[in-house]
């Protein structure tokens, strides 16, 4: 069994780690309606966040043996961004699951100690590091003869942004207010330089191709996760608002582009829609206890609702994909060396 399940590790990318960002960040945002709608809510935020945990702790055992058996498969997904210019920065799904991890056990399972703030301050210097090391590597292709690496520019980049704002979910309660705030600001400022440079991608040469375009989901993540930030750093709810009204108006545009993505084939990029969407919902629930406005608790209620089926269906694709072998498989060549 374990030799017939060795070549699939081949194609065990870091993009996996995003099934543990949804499920961790859905159980943050059923958390969060726990004190509108009791109970079940809580019990529903439980089972996510274990699920979370289990495959966290799932993903590095066989992400390990993956760096066993095909380090060299690992290297290019995250070493190359002009043969692989949308894996690379995806290598920051790892630290960012597990401060989203960390923010779960914190903030639901009340666990407050010296081994949740090692393993929340191993999150964050790594994430650190992958947000250096991406902004070097697309420092480092703009510097060539033959200029930018404009196919490099995707949302992907924004991964790093939004794992840096999510370190506050758990750094604040354990203690690293300064630390949670200078990471969280970092989050913000390459933020705004990925969007900038995004842009100009785009109307320079094109929108993305249509088996990249679940990734614009992720352009939701900075401001939905960094309002959920701001919120433990104990901003004023006009800030958390501002957030809100950008990561609406992402949501709304990255939907415009949802009925060609899901003509599609479903790989593990669609879990782009997860985390963000979750986020989203987390933060809107949020607002809407803080405020305590009707509309905004219905609105809440329908992006969470929103949230789950879509996280749902994304379970269901997985479980589907790696039961009949589409998944865990060689991608095609056109999504590799897409521009």
């Amino acid at each position: 069994m374990a030799r017939s399940a060795h070549p699939r590790l081949k194609f065990l990318a870091p993009g996996w780690f995003a099934v543990v960002l949804g499920w961790g960040g859905l159980a943050l945002a059923w958390h969060q309606a726990t004190a509108l709608l009791g109970e079940p809510a809580a019990m529903i935020s439980q089972v996510l966040g274990w699920a979370a945990i289990g495959a966290l702790g799932l993903l590095a055992l066989l992400t390990g043996l993956r760096l066993q058996r095909h380090a060299s498969d690992w290297l290019a997904d995250v070493r190359h961004p002009v043969r692989h210019p949308v894996r690379h920065p995806v290598l920051a799904l790892v630290p960012m699951a597990m401060l989203v991890i960390a923010g779960f056990v914190v903030q639901v399972l009340g666990a407050n100690n010296v081994w949740m703030a090692g393993f929340w301050m191993f999150g964050a210097l790594a994430q650190l590091a992958a947000t250096v090391w991406v902004f070097h590597r697309l420092r480092q292709s703009a510097a060539t003869d033959k200029g930018p690496n404009w196919a490099g520019i995707t949302p992907a980049l924004f991964l790093a942004a939004a794992g840096n704002v999510v370190v506050p979910f758990a750094g604040v309660a354990l203690g690293f207010q300064i630390w949670s705030v200078a990471q969280w600001t970092i989050g913000a400022l390459f933020f705004v330089v990925v969007q900038v440079l995004f842009m100009v991608r785009v109307t320079a040469f094109g929108m993305l191709p249509r088996k990249l375009l679940p990734m614009l989901f992720i352009t939701v993540a900075p401001p939905a996760a960094g309002g959920l930030g701001l919120a433990q750093l104990g901003a004023p709810v006009e800030a958390l608002e501002g957030a809100w009204g950008i990561a609406l108006f992402f949501v709304i545009l990255s939907f415009l582009s949802f009925k060609p993505m899901m003509q599609e084939a479903f790989t593990i990029g669609h879990w782009a829609l997860s985390f963000p969407l979750a986020a989203f919902a987390g933060l809107s629930m949020h607002l809407a206890l803080m405020t305590q406005n009707g509309a905004m608790q219905t609105f809440a209620i329908l992006a969470l609702a929103l949230a789950s089926v879509i996280i749902g269906w994304l379970t269901l694709a997985t479980a589907r994909g790696l039961r009949d072998g589409s998944l865990l498989a060689p991608e095609p060549v056109a999504l590799i060396h897409a521009a």
